[in-house]
């Protein structure tokens, strides 16, 4: 076992290009998977921690159904480890015209450091707390310019109250948030004079003691304490924090699974040469009695070697690229939210195994191979590979591309993902198989070409593309990762742009939201350069439908101006012209969002009762609808708005106007304590593009690491391809082959390699995305902006990336020692 693991050490060593490309795939494959793993723990915990906001710890809240709820008014259960009690108010900050909702908190400092601790910026802690005193965040006292000490005044239940400063915490904790607006903490008595509160608290929150859920101790509550006095909640939806923070890394693993299947192709034809460059040692082994399965060990051992140092060394290199990139995400991000670094023992140990089992797995079949040859054919160098005919490769491919390319247009509703999911795979797969014939028929092409431009040297550089799988290879690592690049760019600028721009197509170009009586649109509208002005009234939470509560009802009097304005798309085409005539003729008829249908099982027909609780009258559903512009479930006419449910004043207004900037400062300046919230659509996109660039900016950078994935592929496959054909390359040197001549060989070769991966990357991912968004067709209202920059930007990168890879061939092949390359062994 010494003499064993002494000549597979020695190998490695001696080897030291081969192991070096070999070490960098595996290291950069379990890098990558460690930061897609790591990166979404990492984001959970700060969503998990964003939506806690407030409760922190607490799993449970209770609250009284009437009137003040008290700390003694729950039990002392073996299930509770503290409880805290928090009184809430709400306040709203006027400065320069912008208005900011705040959200007042105030609770026993004692208790409250056992659930959630205020952090104070600075480092210190929280002393002499009492009076007109006030905590701020520092992401709110930096936008405004607040200091320690200053004065600010906020506006609570109509009256201005004064306080002081006292301290600027952290953002993080109490005043962490997943919503616009700032938390501010007051002191106990201090909230509780403003509210009129003489005792007790808004809500208890209760912290679980260890190894106990939200679901046992909530129903552990709910039998300790009355129901029809109190109201049990559990603070945070586990489920729903979880499945965000899965939607924003699945793009890293997609990176992921392109980088692996990379790291096999690499592994693989790096274990064929190896094999090759063995057969002597293979068959000297196999002569003096050693088993196959003695030699397939000894191979297997030198193969584990390598996944197990590229495994290790990959694990430290992940956990510097993760803190760079949650670093500086952190910096970025307008909203100031710290995420943290998890790294869980998961991570590491599912890395590193991952890494070890694709290194062993991807050499065993050439080792397989090789070890199973018979004694005699390996020592007199006789051995042939069986060749499976092109020809049938060819159809099983062109087949299997065309049902990958068909199988989701005939699909619908769970299937289509499914199905997506099994397209995509299949067109990988289909591709890898045409590419040998592809270039096959392209090296006639180039051929000719290459003789009219470059002469006798571009014939045999084209020559040397037929047959040869180094080449092959080289092309089909280089269609995956320009394929990947180009999917994974499209898909992110479009998430960007779908996500930052949710009024792409939509008419309005600025937008107020409060409270607004008819005279205060009649004023907007004589602005000047205001050209239209749509108004509408808003139900939230207030009209009830068979049992259900629209989260957000709209009314409006001009139906038409409301679909421009908001960029409505409806089901039926048809649906649009009857709802514009029956608004113009103020009938009882509803139009739904697609989401509320789908939902509640409403079609187009149907009748609904609307109620306010008091009133009520049916409606008939006229149609459905989907936008990104508005979040509302429902639209009616405003005229039965007023008439059914006793609408005056408007609490939406957007415009369109040949200055929106000029015409939003007249708008905040009329509404003046009046609280509002008013942008125009250029704020709103740049606030929104910020945030989301920054929580997509880690996945266009780790494209970067497919490239150069690539191109280790691409140097190890061409240095094989050296070493194959070294001694051919020896003999035209012998013969009079220059150095020259033999650069402009390898360079043609390499053009030709990475001009035909590239063209096959960009028709082939031109598909893949048609899949993808039909895929994601139903639920997107926009298709993407497919722009020829970029593929032809990929394309080219991976032309320069194989002329690169080429100089390392042509370096060796400069050093090349003709008598030993050309003498029999």
């Amino acid at each position: 076992m010494k003499i064993i693991t002494k000549y597979v050490l020695t190998n490695v060593k001696e080897k030291k290009m081969r192991t070096a490309v070999m070490l960098l795939s595996i290291l950069l494959s379990s890098s990558l998977l460690f930061v897609s793993f790591s990166i979404g723990a990492s984001y959970e915990s700060a969503q998990r921690k964003m939506a806690r906001g407030m409760a922190g710890n607490a799993a449970v809240s209770v609250s009284a159904k009437d009137g003040a709820v008290y700390t003694d008014d729950i039990p002392d259960l073996t299930s509770i480890d503290a409880k805290a009690g928090i009184l809430k108010g709400t306040a709203l900050y006027h400065e320069d015209g912008y208005y900011e909702t705040v959200d007042l908190a105030a609770a026993d400092l004692t208790e409250l450091e056992q659930i959630n601790p205020p952090r104070l910026a600075d480092g210190s802690e929280i002393k002499d707390f009492f009076g007109s005193q006030v905590i701020l965040p520092d992401r709110f006292t930096s936008k405004y310019n607040i200091k320690k000490g200053d004065t600010i005044s906020l506006q609570i239940n109509g009256k201005t109250a004064k306080l002081r400063v006292a301290e600027i915490a952290a953002y993080d904790t109490v005043f962490l948030r997943h919503t616009r607006g700032v938390t501010a903490l007051l002191p106990y008595s201090t909230l509780a004079d403003i509210l009129g509160y003489t005792g007790g608290y808004g809500e208890i929150l209760i912290k679980p003691a260890d190894g106990i859920s939200a679901a046992v101790l909530k129903n552990e509550l709910e039998q300790a304490i009355p129901d029809e006095t109190y109201r049990i909640t559990e603070t945070v939806n586990e489920a729903q924090i979880t499945a965000d923070a899965r939607q924003k890394t699945m793009p890293f693993f997609l990176i992921s699974f392109f980088s692996l299947t990379m790291s096999i192709f690499i592994i693989y034809s790096s274990y064929k040469v190896i094999t090759l460059d063995r057969l002597p040692v293979i068959g000297t082994f196999r002569s003096i009695g050693a088993a196959q399965k003695t030699v397939t060990g000894i191979l297997m051992m030198e193969s584990g070697l390598y996944g197990c140092i590229g495994g290790l060394m990959g694990i430290p290199v992940g956990i510097l690229v993760l803190k760079f990139i949650l670093q500086g995400m952190g910096e970025s991000l307008s909203q100031g939210i710290e995420i943290p670094v998890v790294i869980t023992p998961f991570c590491i140990l599912f890395s590193f195994a991952t890494a070890v089992l694709v290194s062993l797995l991807s050499a065993w079949l050439p080792i397989h191979r090789a070890s199973r040859l018979p004694v005699k054919e390996v020592v007199l160098g006789i051995v042939e590979e069986k060749q499976v005919p092109g020809y049938l490769t060819a159809a099983a491919g062109m087949v299997l591309f065309l049902a990958s390319a068909l199988l989701p247009r005939a699909a619908a509703g769970n299937m289509l993902y499914i199905l997506g999911g099994f397209s995509l795979l299949g067109m990988i797969a289909a591709t890898i198989l045409l590419v040998p014939q592809l270039t096959h028929v392209l090296s006639f092409i180039l051929e000719h070409v290459y003789g009219t431009v470059l002469g006798n040297e571009g014939k045999l550089a084209a020559r040397n593309l037929r047959g040869n799988k180094n080449i092959t290879q080289n092309i089909t690592l280089l269609f995956i990762s320009i394929s990947a690049v180009i999917a994974i760019t499209v898909v992110g600028d479009f998430v960007t742009t779908y996500v930052s721009d949710v009024f792409n197509g939509a008419e309005l170009q600025g937008f107020a939201d409060g409270h607004m009586e008819p005279e205060f649109v009649e004023q907007v509208k004589e602005l000047d350069g205001v050209e239209k002005v749509l108004p509408v009234h808003v139900f939230d939470n207030r009209i009830q439908a068979g049992g259900t509560t629209f989260s957000r009802l709209e009314a409006t009097d001009n139906l038409d101006r409301y679909n421009s304005m908001f960029a409505l798309h409806y089901t039926d085409t048809e649906e649009r012209s009857q709802a514009l005539s029956s608004f113009r003729n103020e009938e009882h008829v509803i139009l739904l969002s697609e989401n509320y249908m789908e939902e509640n099982g409403v079609s187009p027909g149907d009748t609904l009762t609307l109620s306010n609780g008091t009133d009520q009258s049916p409606y008939r559903v006229a149609g459905s609808f989907k936008s990104r512009a508005t979040d509302n479930q429902a639209v009616i006419p405003s005229a039965c708005a007023v008439s059914d449910f006793g609408a005056r004043a408007y609490d939406f207004l957007a415009y369109t106007a040949l200055d929106p900037d000029a015409v939003m400062v007249q708008i905040r300046s009329m509404f003046g304590e009046t609280p509002n919230w008013s942008r125009t659509v250029d704020e709103f996109n740049k606030d929104a593009l910020s945030t989301v660039g920054t929580f997509l900016q880690p996945m266009h950078s780790m494209t970067y690491f497919i490239l150069l994935l690539a191109a280790v592929g691409i140097i190890n496959n061409l240095l094989i391809n050296y070493i194959q054909k070294r001694r051919t390359t020896a003999m035209y040197k012998s013969v009079g082959l220059s150095n020259r001549q033999n650069i402009k060989m390898t360079l043609a070769e390499g053009f030709s390699s990475g001009l035909i991966g590239s063209v096959t990357a960009v028709l082939v991912s031109y598909i893949e995305i048609q899949t993808i968004f039909l895929v994601a067709g139903p639920k997107i209202s926009m298709a993407p902006e497919l722009t020829a920059e970029t593929f032809l930007l990929s394309g080219a990168m991976g032309i320069v990336i194989t002329l690169i890879g080429s100089v390392v061939p042509i370096f060796k092949s400069r050093r090349m020692k003709l008598v030993e390359e050309i003498k029999c062994e």
